[in-house]
């Protein structure tokens, strides 16, 4: 594997620093989960999560993650206590106006740590423009917990900045 640096067009607004990270796209383990059932269940919601970011749509985005809902970046920690609050500061919109981004898409997901009831998946997401050029990406930890019978992130951490006051990008 070589060691590939972020892509930091955009770096100094989003506060971001160079961190190297050893994986490639090609070790995406979501690619190919064989026949590990959570692995397979952990990719589905992370696929499940970016989909509903990339839609736009605030509510449903709020609604595939767990709460409290944790989220450190930025060198803040954020919580959000429900559905509605993280609606209600979280509209994608506002990262699009404040940058060039279209969409977002997973690079690499690793899971590190599994249970029954939670997943540690180490991951790395691009950022694209409208003309599908990347923009920046950045090396992430989720934590997915199953609740209710359904899986959610319930804690992120990751090394992209804050664009706006309480946002979860």
């Amino acid at each position: 594997m070589k060691i590939r640096k972020l892509l930091l067009l955009g770096g100094a607004f989003f506060g971001m620093s160079t961190v190297a990270f050893a994986q490639s796209p090609a070790d995406d383990e979501c690619v190919n989960p064989g026949n590990d059932e959570l692995l397979k269940q952990g990719c589905a919601y992370l696929d499940e999560f970016m989909k509903a970011f990339n839609s736009r749509d605030a509510v449903a985005w709020a609604k595939t993650v767990h709460y409290p809902h944790i989220r450190i970046a930025g060198g803040q920690v954020q919580i959000w206590n429900t559905p509605e609050e993280y609606a209600q500061s979280n509209d994608a919109r506002q990262l699009a106006e404040a940058s060039t981004w279209a969409r977002s898409a997973w690079t690499y997901r690793k899971l590190v740590q599994k249970s029954d009831d939670k997943l540690h998946f180490v991951t790395r997401f691009t950022r694209y423009d409208a003309n599908d050029k990347p923009i920046l990406s950045a090396d992430s930890l989720y934590v997915i917990v199953k609740k209710d019978g359904r899986w959610g992130a319930l804690v992120r951490s990751s090394y992209v900045g804050i664009i706006g006051k309480k946002t979860a990008f």
